[in-house]
């Protein structure tokens, strides 16, 4: 038998409209009064109409915000595949959504993208931020106006966002690492492709990587370069850093750029050289394919899209938040054999 809003108030001691208030987030009630609610609810395993909630925020005109550094990176392809599958879960809520998308970690671009979902006083958003401290205050103030924000993908210090949504990088590097102790148990002399040391994903993911490293017998990183996640740029990066340091016998892509780096570890002939990449791609996937890539270490981008829909849900139309600060995806090994 399901349970329902009067036997909610009668164990309350309160009124059928002051639990509606509650549970609906139309104000007028106490904190602790909505706090005792929601505990009731929570234990009866209460579970609201849908039907008449989703006639309720039709007329409100729900609208989430996703800012993403997608262009030219294939791996958010899959990220707002996700996004886009959750919204369309919710279609009866009539929730619309706008996807900003940049390039190559511009701050000035993203700052403009938060500032233009909160003028069009969006309900809630989802950004993969670039870890500054302007993008942090942006942050906060769109949370300050009353509009939740999660970090997706990447996440960022100093800021007031609800959650984070996403990968563990320190242990995707920490398991980069740990493959190639299996693979080259000689020693490791390392160079690292990473996308921007202005995304603390990826700085995590190189502190995770270089940690294992430099704990291992005869090895150690020697470069690292940017790639902006483009490829011609890791091709030309990846090239000199090759070049310049012939001792360099494994490669880790920790971002995207994977596709130019190898071009560039093919123009130098070097076959005996080890890489180790990030994703699932179609274009990662054809080169471990090849055997140009030994594995590749990936983070569930779909998962990511929808995990951060369903939360953003959640807070926003049944005033649940996050119960957890990190909302980690699993770290996938892919090898040739189990693509």
């Amino acid at each position: 038998m399901s349970v329902t809003v009067k036997q909610i108030a009668e164990l309350a001691g309160v009124s059928r409209g002051t639990v509606d208030r509650a549970l609906n987030n139309r104000g007028n009630v106490k904190p602790e009064v909505e706090r005792r609610i929601r505990k009731i609810a929570q234990e009866l395993g209460y579970t609201p109409n849908r039907a008449g909630k989703a006639l309720a925020y039709q007329r409100k005109s729900l609208r989430f915000g996703v800012v993403v550094n997608a262009e030219g990176n294939e791996f958010f392809d899959e990220v707002l595949r996700g996004v886009r599958a959750a919204i369309a879960d919710y279609a009866d809520f009539g929730i619309g959504l706008t996807v900003c998308v940049g390039k190559g970690y511009a701050v000035e671009q993203q700052l403009e993208q938060l500032e233009q979902l909160r003028q069009q006083k969006v309900s809630a958003v989802a950004v993969a931020p670039i870890n500054v401290p302007e993008i942090a205050q942006k942050i906060d103030q769109l949370v300050e106006e009353g509009i939740p924000v999660l970090t997706l993908n990447s996440d960022i210090e100093d800021s007031r966002r609800i959650c984070y949504v996403g990968c563990n990088y320190y242990q995707s590097g920490v398991t980069a690492g740990g493959l190639l102790r299996l693979v080259r148990p000689q020693g490791i002399r390392a160079g690292i492709v990473t996308g921007s040391v202005k995304m603390l994903g990826h700085n995590r993911r190189i502190s995770g990587f270089a940690d294992t490293v430099k704990a291992l017998p005869d090895s150690r990183v020697v470069d690292l370069v940017e790639s902006l996640d483009d490829s011609e740029v890791a091709y030309r990066e990846t090239l000199q850093m090759l070049q310049h340091h012939p001792e360099i016998n494994t490669l880790y892509f920790a971002a995207a750029g994977t596709v130019g780096g190898i071009r560039a570890v093919e123009e130098l002939g070097l076959k005996d050289l080890t890489a180790i990449s990030c994703d699932d791609t179609a274009p990662v996937r054809a080169l471990v394919e090849e055997g140009c890539i030994q594995a590749t270490v990936c983070q569930e981008p779909f998962r990511q899209g929808s995990s951060a829909m369903q939360i953003l849900f959640e807070t926003v139309v049944n005033g649940t938040p996050p119960t957890e600060e990190f909302c980690y995806m699993d770290n996938i090994i892919r090898i040739r054999e189990n693509l």
